[in-house]
């Protein structure tokens, strides 16, 4: 069943929709922001002003761009889009009772879960990656550092582990590509399970991007905008964030979302 599924999720031709548009945004990034930095970069040379521009502080996933906001806000459904409606589709063309009278119902949906959290995970790691190589090609590796340069500056609040990012730099990048992989997985999830109790597509592929827009309208109404996911996902956030605050936020959605899921299939599905 796992085999089965894994083949289905390749097949699917949301998944390269999905990824489709993530690699847009992303390698349009490099055209639009990373490459005229090219210019910018010589003059400062020329001038002696030093560098300005570094693939650490100009890549897709610093979230600085307009491209890259659109990334993080759409997240949600990029992340739903390739498999969390996978269950609803079975069960309206009637496949899923085949799948109920073959007895295979535990093995099917432990590898729904697990395939759809997978594939939100890779949705949104393999843009940022793909930018991220290209920048490194484009610009000049230059360790960001707050004396030499000041645009290079990252507050402390404005980051997770901002030590991190003067000492390693790229270690704090994939801490980023890791985290927003996990929070789409997140999302994924919590429309996975509300496929249970809808039976229209459209709504079971927005629901995360629903709540999270819902829970963005109350944390900005309290003027917490740096708890927003969009917001705290770029690796340079616009108000101050706690990783506490985002760790509780994806433990939150991970055991909504786990409970829905096994009462959907212990309560509403299996009798």
């Amino acid at each position: 069943m796992a085999l089965f599924l894994g083949k289905r999720l390749l097949l699917s031709k949301s998944l390269y929709i999905s990824l489709g548009f993530g690699l847009f945004l992303s390698l349009y990034h490099v055209k639009a922001e990373i490459i005229p930095q090219l210019l910018w970069l010589t003059l400062g040379l020329q001038k002696n002003q030093g560098i300005d521009f570094t693939p650490y502080s100009e890549w897709f996933g610093t979230g600085l761009s307009v491209l890259s906001s659109v990334f993080f806000i759409t997240l949600p459904i990029l992340a739903s889009l390739p498999f969390s409606d996978t269950y609803l589709k079975d069960r309206q063309t009637g496949y899923f009772t085949a799948i109920l009278s073959k007895g295979k119902t535990g093995r099917y949906f432990a590898g729904l879960y697990f395939y759809n959290f997978l594939a939100a995970a890779l949705i949104s790691a393999i843009p940022l990656l793909v930018n991220l190589y290209f920048s490194f090609m484009i610009l000049p590796d230059v360790k960001p550092d707050p004396i030499v340069n000041n645009r290079l500056y990252l507050s402390p609040d404005a980051t997770f582990f901002q030590p991190l990012y003067y000492s390693y730099p790229l270690l704090h990048i994939f801490f980023y590509i890791l985290l927003v992989a996990l929070f789409s997985g997140m999302f994924a999830s919590l429309s996975l399970s509300l496929s249970f109790y809808v039976n229209n597509r459209f709504l079971a592929l927005t629901g995360s991007f629903l709540i999270v827009m819902v829970l963005t309208l109350v944390l900005q109404g309290f003027g917490k905008y740096g708890w927003v996911p969009s917001d705290f996902l770029r690796q340079f956030a616009t108000d101050s964030v706690s990783f506490p605050v985002a760790a509780a936020i994806f433990l939150t959605g991970m055991l909504a979302s786990a409970a829905a899921y096994l009462y959907g299939v212990k309560k509403l599905v299996i009798p």
